[in-house]
């Protein structure tokens, strides 16, 4: 039995473009096809379609569809994410179905005209949607961008201390039976990373996710408010029959809602994954930013630079041995001999390092000097590196990291840097400022920390 007494249901609501029919539990859409709804989800829009225009509540949803049932957090939400996906609504601009925050839920009383298809998710295949659902399913993939947009300001991450739209950002994850894929999910990580830094919109935090916690976004609306648009976006890698692809999911933390989902061939390399991210960033409503592809396409790069922005000795040693092989190969990329020049630069009077830096020094002397004429962010970092531990000409090196950060707001290895030329000319204050961003974007980044705790303990 229903939620309505049985001699008492309609035989049918409209609602958009569809009509529910109550007796089989059933949408049929305006161009004909149909969908079944699972008991428990038909019973949620019934009750949803008696109080249409009204707004339901929690506790009157666990009264008349879970008869009073004790249920998990997430019960409610996500069966309103099941509904909503049957439907076809958009979370961003609801028609049929809208989330009141803190209230409860709102079957709206307006008629559209859209027409969605159901077995189509933001443009992906049935099969490919039915493989993103899963994947979000069973690994709780939870990607992070808000919803409330009244009272923001575009970020400017230089100047700003209150963000526009959070996205969190964790490292592509394997399945069990792809672990050994582990050094190409890190750099499908480190090149989504190097796109998305570079949209002034957006503050993008890495690693930032702890669902034990209280606040399982480790503070994010403690520290810039309930209101705040935050997102999460996490990835898996699988097998697609001879293909790896990674299966991408956006969603809402407050509500386990899936904004947006989708698939990246990885053969197609940064010429698939940018676009398939200002899709992303379209459905957000964000404009998307006109950033240049990927200055080297190779796993080891990639993998280089993730190492070498964790800002460590043993992260160093790992990134020396990934650049040193890519300087070996029959011919290397200018990125690859800028960030290695870079790196040397750096760790160059660390003791632990000599070997490693000694190789890496060795094989940049065999090689010409190569020039990067993309002159992306990250070609003006390794520039500025190459500047402030080489030469200590911290003000060259201040010039080009700002010119950096102009490009990408969300580089905290740039801010890093940058903390540490403004140490080299004495400010201390502007230092820790710098290092204080570049740890909240990137608080995995313990070196950070270190420096942060270091630098205020200073008289």
């Amino acid at each position: 039995m229903s939620v309505v007494q049985e001699q008492q249901r309609p035989a049918s609501y409209i609602i958009g473009p569809w009509t529910f029919k109550t007796p089989g539990n059933e949408l049929v859409h305006a161009d004909g096809h149909r969908l079944k709804l699972e008991d428990k989800i038909a019973n949620l829009l019934e009750t949803l379609c008696v109080q249409r225009g009204a707004i339901v509540s929690k506790e009157q949803l666990i009264d008349q569809v879970w008869q009073g049932r004790e249920l998990s957090e997430q019960t409610i939400p996500v069966a309103i994410s099941k509904l909503r996906k049957a439907l076809g609504d958009d979370i961003n601009n609801p028609t049929m179905l809208a989330t009141v925050p803190r209230q409860g839920y709102q079957l709206l009383e307006g008629r559209t005209n859209v027409k969605t298809n159901p077995r189509a998710i933001f443009g992906l295949s049935f099969a490919q949607a039915a493989v993103a659902l899963l994947i979000a399913a069973s690994l709780s993939l939870i990607w992070i961008i808000g919803t409330n947009k009244e009272s923001v300001d575009r970020i400017q991450l230089t100047n700003s201390e209150k963000p526009g739209v959070i996205v969190t950002i964790n490292d592509v994850r394997t399945t069990d039976d792809e672990k050994d894929k582990i050094p190409l999910a890190i750099a499908i990580s480190e090149m989504s990373s190097y796109y998305l830094s570079q949209v002034p919109d957006i503050l993008v935090i890495r690693h930032w996710w702890n669902l034990d916690a209280p606040d399982p976004t480790g503070g994010i609306f403690t520290r810039y408010g309930p209101t705040t648009p935050v997102y999460s976006l996490k990835g898996t890698l699988i097998k697609d029959g001879a293909d790896d692809v990674v299966s991408f999911i956006l969603s809402d933390p407050k509500n386990d809602e899936i904004i947006w989902s989708g698939m990246h061939p990885v053969s197609a390399g940064s010429l698939g994954l940018f676009p398939l991210f200002k899709s992303m960033l379209v459905r957000l409503q964000i404009s998307p930013v006109k950033a240049s592809y990927a200055p080297d396409e190779t796993i080891n790069y990639w993998r280089a630079r993730y190492f070498m922005q964790l800002s460590n000795p043993g992260a160093a040693r790992i990134a020396a041995d990934e650049l040193t092989t890519l300087l070996n190969a029959e011919k290397s990329s200018p990125a690859s001999y800028a960030s290695a020049k870079a790196l040397a630069a750096r760790w160059k009077d660390n003791p632990d390092l000599a070997e490693q830096i000694a190789l890496l020094s060795k094989r940049l002397d065999q090689i010409s000097d190569e020039q990067d004429p993309a002159q992306n962010h990250f070609a003006l970092v390794d520039k500025a590196s190459t500047f402030l531990f080489d030469l200590s000409d911290t003000k060259s090196a201040i010039v080009l990291l700002e010119a950096a950060l102009e490009q990408a707001p969300g580089d905290h290895y740039a801010l890093s840097l940058l903390g540490e030329a403004k140490l080299m000319r004495g400010d201390t204050e502007a230092a820790i400022a710098a290092y204080e961003k570049a740890f909240r974007l990137a608080p995995y980044a313990k070196a950070y920390g270190a420096r942060l705790t270091k630098l205020k303990s200073k008289p």
